[in-house]
């Protein structure tokens, strides 16, 4: 089943908050085609696409990895 990547792509531009935004945009960037598609965006685009991206950048909360396997090189 096709994805409407620009339609997905209009739901992150019409989100409500940030969760359902990014979201939407990992749904669009999990798929190889989706990735394609934010390869087209245009420099408006792009920029709420990094921005949304960026919130998950300082709000993801993961558990630190085991050192022993940091040190084997897995996270």
């Amino acid at each position: 089943m096709t994805k409407d990547h620009r339609q997905l792509w209009k739901d992150v531009t019409n989100a409500t908050d940030k969760a359902e935004a990014v979201q939407t945009l990992a749904e669009i960037v999990a798929d190889p085609d989706g990735r394609a598609f934010t390869l087209n965006l245009g420099p408006e685009d792009v920029a709420l696409c990094i921005e949304t991206l960026d919130y998950v950048s300082w709000n993801l909360c993961l558990p630190p990895s085991p050192p022993q396997a940091v040190s084997l090189g897995h996270r």
